[in-house]
């Protein structure tokens, strides 16, 4: 089903100017560790599969999905029978909206929503891919207008489902949907300025919190700390950075807002397995 890998890296063509790559998988090939720019959705329909992302064995159910985000490593296990939907997006298709802008900044490493804990949201995005299948196996006019509104709608249910203020029990509706803008466009702020020196006591002011209060209700909505999700930010503009080969490791660093190189050596290891050197080799194209 890979296409085109090299080394660690597959290219992903999408066809006819579609935003995604549609697959209805039944092979039982495994996959090597790889990335791609593009993120990728896997869907059982019948029996399990296995996928390690970010160190972490996820194992998918019948029902559930798992949304990994864009460059993210991950290999996969498959059993010998099943069947899956695999499907690579086009996250520059959904840039526009700020609010997925935002999903997608929090979505790494991956994110996922499991028939246990979200029975009715998993089963509206299951028939969002059922009905994306169809259209993009078709030669229906304006495929690629259905095709995107079934990815916006895909994407929406899971972003009201992973944000959604009633998961914040103890202030009022009106408080939660106040809480839930306010942090959208905090992890904005950050995502768009996490080069330069931003620090717990800006941001919280920016957002109108006192540090600790900001602390405690940033972790319960991006789901990490302030920092881990600083951090993260700088990594991905750095992982970007390395794909040009003109660009020193040093000046990567200075350029994703780490203070010096040997922090930016340690923290990229921390989270990505290897330093920014070899990722640099392993993602070569040429």
């Amino acid at each position: 089903m890979i296409e085109n890998l090299n080394g660690t890296r597959e290219t992903v063509t999408f066809k006819n100017s579609l935003p995604v790559r549609f697959y209805r998988n039944d092979e039982s090939e495994c996959f090597p560790q790889h990335w791609h720019l593009p993120g990728e959705i896997i869907a059982p329909l019948s029996n399990s599969y296995e996928v390690i992302v970010a160190k972490t064995t996820v194992v998918v159910y019948p029902g559930d999905i798992l949304i990994i985000a864009p460059s993210e490593l991950h290999a996969i296990n498959a059993p010998p029978t099943g069947v899956r939907y695999i499907v690579n997006f086009d996250v520059n298709s959904l840039d526009q909206f700020q609010d997925a802008s935002y999903f997608f900044s929090s979505l790494t490493p991956y994110c996922l929503i499991t028939e246990r804990d979200a029975p009715q949201v998993g089963q509206q995005m299951m028939e969002c891919l059922a009905e994306m299948e169809t259209e993009y196996f078709s030669e229906a006019p304006f495929r690629d207008v259905a095709i995107t509104s079934l990815l916006l709608r895909f994407f929406l249910l899971a972003g009201r489902y992973t944000f959604q203020p009633s998961r914040r029990p103890g202030s009022t509706q009106s408080k939660q949907q106040e809480y839930t803008q306010r942090f959208t466009s905090v992890c904005n702020y950050i995502s768009r300025h996490c080069t330069e020196d931003l620090t717990l006591e800006s941001v919280s002011e920016y957002a109108g919190f006192s540090k600790y209060h900001f602390s405690r209700l940033f972790r319960e909505f991006a789901g990490t700390t302030f920092h881990s999700y600083l951090t993260g930010s700088r990594i991905l503009w750095a992982r970007n950075l390395l794909a040009d080969s003109s660009v020193s490791v040093t000046e990567i660093a200075t350029r994703s807002g780490f203070k010096s190189l040997a922090t930016f050596n340690r923290v990229f290891k921390e989270q990505m397995g290897c330093t920014p050197s070899e990722y640099r080799k392993m993602n070569d194209p040429g």
